[in-house]
């Protein structure tokens, strides 16, 4: 999401080249990592450009999009204004194409509203802004799609101002996924930095060991990896992971150990993966264990709202 003049055209041609070929530095000879280069809405100067480092690129318009071919990459630029009928079609090449086509689905768009985008930004992985200060409403409005406390909103802002000041090369990303709001100093590829977790200050985000969190949640793709909500799933447990400390996390089978009162003479010891799918699970009842881990996890963390589907905690406002 970038306002014009802002390097949104040279950060697209950089993600292409970092993540549809691979280099191989020895023989000096690129490799496709995709078949296909398909180019939607590039104009005719970029599309040359793209031409001379990919053969394979095509262009292409919405009505294509459901016949492009698997292991491609697709670029859609300048998305200012489209009907509802090419909201459809993108919209079923992020949620659709991009996993059973493996695709990847590159979107630049100066703007979220008026033109659908709103409604698409829980289907992208990342949600990428130049440093430019012009983007400060926009990056706004995701935050506040993704329901970020007001406070931790201003906070990351403050951050984005003090760390961008609209300079060249410097890029800021929201991780729909993991809820983190992210910088890298050097072309989106070097130097990065997180500076806030959903439901988490600064202070708190740096004690976290890194190689920890990593470990467990590669454990929990594991348990989830044939779960449906799958990638809600991941999200959920990568905030509360970021919260936690991970040693009070058990490794082997992803219980989480905490004490019910102050005393510390009742401790609980209950599976985070059945907590998630509680979570997830529209209609599943309660269990006495997982109200009281679900306030635990209240006490230090914040879900956002669209995360939380079961019907129980909507009707007792307990999200």
């Amino acid at each position: 999401m970038n306002r014009a003049g802002t390097g949104k055209s040279t950060l697209l041609k950089n993600i292409v080249g970092e993540t549809c070929v691979k280099t191989d530095r020895e023989q000096k000879k690129n490799s496709k990592l995709f078949s296909n280069l398909y180019l939607l809405n590039v104009d005719s100067k970029d599309s040359s450009n793209y031409k001379k480092t990919f053969s394979y690129a095509k262009k292409i318009d919405f009505e294509e999009l459901p016949k492009t071919e698997k292991r491609a990459c697709v670029v859609v630029e300048d998305i200012i204004h489209i009907t509802k009928k090419e909201e459809v079609k993108l919209r079923n090449a992020i949620n659709y194409q991009a996993h059973h086509k493996i695709q990847k689905i590159i979107c630049a768009s100066h703007a979220i509203y008026k033109n659908q985008i709103y409604s698409l930004l829980a289907f992208f992985n990342f949600v990428i802004f130049t440093s430019a200060v012009s983007n400060v409403p926009t990056i706004r409005n995701v935050f506040n799609y993704f329901k970020v406390e007001a406070d931790q909103v201003q906070k990351w802002l403050d951050e984005y101002k003090k760390i961008g000041k609209g300079r060249y090369g410097i890029y800021f990303y929201f991780d729909c996924e993991k809820m983190t709001f992210n910088v890298s100093m050097k072309m989106l590829f070097n130097e990065l930095k997180c500076i806030g977790v959903l439901g988490t200050n600064l202070v708190e985000n740096s004690e976290v060991k890194n190689n920890d969190i990593k470990f467990l949640q590669s454990r929990f793709e594991k348990f989830v990896a044939n779960f449906p909500l799958k990638n809600e799933a991941a999200s959920i447990f990568s905030i509360i992971i970021n919260c936690i400390n991970p040693n009070f996390v058990r490794s082997h089978d992803l219980t989480i150990i905490f004490f019910v009162d102050k005393s510390k003479r009742a401790k609980k010891l209950i599976s985070v993966v059945d907590y998630i799918n509680f979570l997830l699970a529209e209609y599943e009842k309660p269990t006495p264990n997982l109200l009281a881990l679900h306030r635990f996890v209240q006490s230090f963390c914040y879900i956002p709202k669209i995360f939380v589907r079961n019907a129980f905690l909507r009707a007792q406002n307990a999200i």
